[in-house]
């Protein structure tokens, strides 16, 4: 990944998290464990390419190979769970 796409996606899970607010003042606070899990995901996501940004300035594709590999795991498994809950 780029690192304009690494900036990208973090833009996009920032903006996903500015919403979490507003979805538990419409569950009434009450999340579920399912809900627990996904935002559980999107902060290892974020964690994932702060990391693959490190391993970029470190020049080691090792590791930038895995971290990449782990966030790529990370965001199909939540689209596909996106996927599921729109049927």
């Amino acid at each position: 990944m780029r690192k304009k796409e690494i900036e990208e996606e973090l833009n996009k899970i920032y903006k996903e998290m500015s919403n979490w607010p507003k979805i538990n003042k419409e569950l009434n606070y009450v999340i579920s464990k399912q809900e627990v899990e996904r935002r559980e995901l999107f902060l290892i996501a974020r964690e994932e390419l702060c990391r693959l940004e490190d391993a970029k300035k470190s020049n080691n594709r090792l590791v930038e190979n895995t971290h990449e590999a782990t966030f790529k795991l990370i965001k199909a498994t939540l689209e596909l769970d996106q996927n599921l809950n729109d049927e």
